[in-house]
This record gives structure tokens, C-alpha cells and sequence, in this order.
């Protein structure tokens, strides 16, 4: 395969040597040509600077690199996008959205997705987190157990603190076809438990001819699906309402020192930022288990979303984010260099007004107890970012409907259809300006655009 820019092969690596620096200014130089064709601005210094770092990065492959000055820790290419000042606000959010802990369990959190690429990422979606969970155990039936103890108690712990509302808690699947709340999902489909459900330890849903299936907490089965929580949570000190959410990698070892995975497999160490330096001890044991090829599979795995956000559930924001972790890894550096400068582009701001709507709907819910003049705080930050994205027609339309869901909730008079016909007409046009932005900057870069249509075409 050859660059888009100079025929040259797509990857500027050679094993233990340097990158040529001609070769860098070249590609730095073309990257700058396609951004100002596409009417972006690039910093072809910092592109270049960046190239070099993450091809030594690269060379040294999954090698854990430990940060002197702040003691986060992770591999050499996912500590470049990291911004130690983000690190005492992520910190700070750990207590609440960590595993609770229990004796008999070990466990490691992280930074992951755009979360931990504070550097590139300024208008980052979800506070993303993984947490490596092992657990000591004499059976996986007891690992199980200790598990859906300690799993319990971090769902329901959202009710006792202030200002944090869980919208979502996954583990198990259903062994059949099913239907909730009047979606159908297939068998195999990850079961996403309420805090009702939770505190009653079971849910009840509908099979396909309509008889009615009641699955318990106690007998769910953990390690199919994947296992992750979703949150709201108060910010006054930074006057917002963040989304949060982790996802877990779960592993267990019996007496004989031998370590499970509960699925198959130990995640690799491609995208976390870990940000206890005490954790240390234990990602460096696990991650030589991941299996042979995972980072392969990792990239596997991001051509498949890349697939699906262009054709299932269309987002080129999100297909960007995929494609930039893709290039980055597989020494597409060019690719990367350019993909990266979309994202501090104001139009790329767009990118958040879903998830920032999301949580100021879920904190109007009277039993949030989050205060409103947070939301109003939560409208005021959309509407700047909605300013600086947007101009004619389309900032005024999108605000004077902002403007409408601020005076609902002034007025303490938002009812569920109106806040959310209201929201729809922010949210729905929003998505597809932010859409268009991605989608037109991606297709502008010979090598991303080649790349999509043989996705498109595949």
C-alpha cells in the first residue's frame, strides 16, 4: 500500500531506526495541503513533532510507560494524547465510578477513548473509564458471586450520593429472543438493568409470543455481553453535568496462581491511561496474558465500528475517533496526523450536544437530586458551543430553540413531550451539521477517503 501523498509505503516505521525527517517534513507538508483544502487549520510543527513520537511509540509496541511527574501509566502511544491537567478532575470522579471494593478483589481504573486524548480531544463525549477487575476465588461460580456482590453495590451506590443519577448498568445476556419495554432483541443481547430491577433483583420482559420471562440478578450468568455503567453526575465546582461510564475486564485466579478470563480473553493494553501508580503491579501481570494477536483484533474491531457508524447507525464523529485510533496504532501516521486536527475544529464542538442534552434531561427527573440552576449552567455551555459552531440561519434556529427548553426550566413548566420535541429540534440538526463536518473533512484526505468507500463498498 502506498501514501496518498508521495507513493511512498503508508507506513514511515522501520523497526529500531528513526524516522526519516524528510519523510516527515513531506508528509507533515501534505497534511497541511489537504487541511487547507478542506478549510481546516493545521499546526504542521506540532503534526510533525507528533509523527516522530508516535512512531518510537510504535516500535517499542505494548511496552507499559510510566509518567514520572504524575504517575499515570499505560502504553507509549496512549500516554502522547494524555493531558496531565486533566488528571485531578478525572481522579476526583474515580470514588463514584469505580467497582466497589471488596476483599477479594483487585482492580485497576483508567482514562479510555477520548477521555484519556485530552491533548487532541476538546470536545470529548462520554468521561470514558475501564477498569481491570480480578478476583480471588476457589470457582468461577464463587468469582460469579463475589462479582455480582460487588457489581450490586457500585449500581446502587449512585442512590445514596448526591448530584449522580445511574442510567444504565449491563451484565448477562438473555439466553433467548426477547422484548422490552417493545423492542425486540435477539438471544445473546447484553441485559441492561435499571436501578428497580436492581434493588427488586430481577426484571421481567415478554417472549416473542408474548409470555411473559422473568431473569434474577442472582442467577445471571457474568461474562457474556459486556459489562459496563452508565451515569449522570453533578460537577458544580466546574459547573456542569458530565456523562460517565466504565467498562470492565474481568478476570479470576484460584489458589492454583492460574488466571481466567471470564470471556475468553484479557483485553489488551491499547488505549487506557491508568491513573493509580499502585495499580501498577497488576496490569503489569495481566497484560502479558492477552492473547496472541489481540492488538490485531483491537484494530479488527475498530474497522468493524468504523463499518457500522458509516452505514448502521451513521456518525462520522464517531467513525473519525475510530479511524484516528486505527491509523495511529497501525503506523498510518499521515492518516492520524490529519484525522487528530479535526477535533479541536469549533465545528467539532457539535459532537457533544447530544450527550450534554441527554444529561440535562436526566437531571430535570425530581429524584435526581440535581440542583436545576446546574442544568441552566448545562444550556448556557451548549449554547456557547452552538455559537461558536454555527452561523445564519442555523445558529439562530438552533438557539432560539435552546432558548425555549432555558425557559422551560426557568419556569419549572418543562412536561415530558414538550422538553423533548424541543430537544429534538436542537439535538436532531446538531448532529447532522457535526456530521456533514466530519464527514466532508474525512473525505478530503486521499488515503480516508479511499479507506471509507471501501468500507462503504465492502
Amino acid at each position: 500500500m502506498e501514501s496518498a501523498f508521495t507513493g511512498m509505503p503508508v507506513s514511515p516505521v522501520t523497526k529500531g531506526a528513526a524516522v526519516n525527517p524528510a519523510y516527515l517534513s513531506v508528509m507533515s507538508d501534505g497534511i497541511d495541503e489537504v487541511a487547507r483544502n478542506a478549510g481546516i487549520e493545521a499546526d504542521v510543527a506540532q503534526a510533525r513533532q507528533w509523527m516522530n513520537a508516535a512512531a518510537a511509540a510504535n516500535r517499542d509496541g505494548a511496552r507499559i510507560v510510566v509518567d514520572p511527574d504524575t504517575g499515570v501509566f499505560g502504553d507509549p502511544v496512549s500516554l502522547l494524547d494524555f493531558d496531565p491537567a486533566d488528571l485531578d478532575y478525572f481522579r476526583s470522579m474515580v470514588p463514584h465510578v469505580r467497582l466497589a471494593p471488596h476483599p477479594r478483589i483487585e482492580s485497576a481504573i483508567a482514562i479510555a477513548g477520548s477521555a484519556a486524548q485530552g491533548r487532541i480531544q476538546l470536545f470529548p463525549g462520554d468521561r470514558d473509564f475501564f477498569e481491570r477487575v480480578h478476583i480471588h476465588a476457589d470457582s468461577r461460580a464463587e468469582a460469579e458471586r463475589i462479582f455480582r456482590t460487588a457489581f450490586k453495590a457500585t449500581a446502587l451506590r449512585a442512590t445514596a450520593e448526591p448530584g449522580i443519577v445511574l442510567l444504565e448498568a449491563d451484565l448477562g445476556t438473555f439466553p433467548e429472543a426477547v422484548v422490552r419495554k417493545g423492542v425486540p432483541l435477539p438471544a445473546g443481547h447484553t441485559i441492561e438493568w435499571t436501578t428497580p430491577e436492581i434493588v427488586a433483583g430481577r426484571l421481567t420482559v415478554a417472549a416473542p409470543d408474548g409470555s411473559p420471562r422473568t431473569y434474577t440478578w442472582d442467577d445471571t450468568e457474568v461474562g457474556g455481553g459486556w459489562i459496563y455503567l452508565y451515569w449522570i453526575i453533578a460537577d458544580p465546582a466546574h459547573e456542569r453535568i458530565a456523562i460517565a461510564s466504565n467498562v470492565i475486564d474481568l478476570s479470576w485466579e484460584a489458589a492454583d496462581g492460574v488466571v481466567r478470563s471470564f470471556d475468553g480473553a484479557i483485553d489488551p493494553l491499547v488505549q487506557e491511561v491508568y491513573l493509580e501508580p499502585a495499580a501498577l503491579p497488576l496490569v503489569r501481570r495481566l497484560q502479558p496474558l492477552a492473547r496472541p494477536g489481540a492488538r490485531e483484533a483491537y484494530q479488527q474491531a475498530m474497522r468493524e465500528e468504523v463499518r457500522h457508524y458509516l452505514s448502521v447507525e451513521p456518525s462520522y464523529g464517531k467513525v473519525a475517533k475510530r479511524l484516528y485510533n486505527l491509523f495511529r496504532l497501525g503506523d498510518e501516521l499521515e492518516a492520524a496526523a490529519y484525522v487528530r486536527e479535526l477535533f479541536d475544529e469549533p465545528s467539532a464542538g457539535l459532537y457533544q450536544v447530544s450527550g450534554l442534552l441527554e444529561a440535562a434531561t436526566a437531571a430535570l427527573d425530581p429524584t435526581s437530586g440535581i440542583d436545576r440552576t446546574l442544568v441552566l449552567r448545562q444550556l448556557d455551555v451548549l449554547a456557547v458551543t452552538l455559537a461558536a459552531a454555527t452561523t445564519g440561519p442555523d445558529e439562530t434556529r438552533l438557539l432560539a430553540a435552546l432558548g425555549q427548553l432555558r425557559a422551560s426550566v426557568l419556569a419549572a413548566d418543562e412536561t415530558d413531550a414538550d422538553w423533548a420535541a424541543t430537544a429534538a429540534r436542537v439535538r436532531a440538526p446538531a448532529a447532522a451539521l457535526v456530521n456533514d463536518f466530519f464527514r466532508t473533512r474525512l473525505l478530503a484526505h486521499p488515503r480516508v477517503s479511499h479507506l471509507l468507500h471501501s468500507y462503504e463498498a465492502g
